[in-house]
């Protein structure tokens, strides 16, 4: 039999999506990091590539007091 989930008990908002967006940008940007230390290639520019750039921004975004205001409201 197919268990129905109830709206109520998944949070929309809050700490949950929040720390998932975190942990998702810093599994993508240390990802790209890993593979280019594996295959030997890391340098000052690769760390300065968008796919580094753009989930560090996102990190500190969220981690900024204003979006944790924001997410628990």
């Amino acid at each position: 039999m197919t268990e129905v989930i109830q709206a109520e008990r998944m949070p929309a908002t809050g700490k949950f999506v929040r720390w998932g967006s975190i942990a998702v940008a810093v599994v993508a940007g240390g990802g790209y990091l890993a593979m280019a230390a594996i295959d030997g290639d890391l340098g000052g520019i690769k760390l300065l590539a968008p796919s580094v750039f753009l989930p560090l921004a996102i990190v500190i975004t969220l981690l900024t007091p204003s979006a944790g205001r924001w997410f628990d409201r």
